[in-house]
């Protein structure tokens, strides 16, 4: 079955013991308390760690005004950034005001997170990930305990721990450099024998 928006909904009041929902539109306390949170703490789950599923590449709109001071050229934000991550070079100097980029680099790229919204393209641990949020933020409302709530937190905080070990085995691995500190120790980078079993 796909996920959806209903379905992390009712992962989250799973954890909570409470009623599941149909839509999100129902009237009851669990369906009304989705809706409050739902959108805003996908958000935050999505800012909370650089997902490979929501990461996105571009060229920035350089803007024809640059900045009062302190930087030479001014970009607009893209509009599903949630998150900017980077520009071209991971040591580009770069802050982000408002919806405006400042930077000293001229024709700069963006790495950034981007909002997804659609849960058809949410990776599985984002979405445990988010549903124990989500109960945690819910917990208050739908349980009236505090100790309800900071048991979803830690639940939250663990699945996220286990969501990024899983998202970031994703990709090549980081290749181990010749290094003076190694190679006085006499170990050249992978093709040394230390790092032959």
């Amino acid at each position: 079955m796909a996920i959806s928006e209903v379905k992390i909904c009712n992962l989250a009041l799973r954890k909570l013991g409470a009623r599941l929902i149909e839509s999100l539109s129902d009237s009851s306390q669990e369906a009304v308390t989705c809706n409050l949170f739902y959108e805003q703490v996908r958000d935050a789950v999505l800012r909370d760690h650089p997902w490979n599923f929501a990461t996105c590449r571009c060229r920035l709109a350089k803007l024809a005004q640059a900045p009062a001071f302190g930087f030479s050229f001014q970009y607009q934000v893209p509009v599903d950034c949630l998150h900017l991550r980077q520009l071209s070079r991971a040591d580009d100097e770069f802050v982000v005001e408002g919806d405006k980029i400042l930077t000293n680099m001229d024709g700069a790229s963006a790495i950034y997170t981007s909002k997804v919204s659609n849960p058809v393209l949410f990776d599985s641990s984002f979405v445990m990930a988010f549903s124990a949020r989500l109960a945690a933020e819910m917990a208050d409302d739908i349980t009236g305990s505090s100790s309800k709530a900071r048991e979803m937190w830690t639940l939250y905080l663990n699945a996220m721990q286990s969501a990024r070990l899983a998202d970031s085995s994703e990709g090549r691995e980081d290749e181990i450099l010749n290094d003076p500190w190694l190679e006085a120790r006499g170990i050249h980078g992978l093709d040394s024998p230390v790092w032959r079993a």
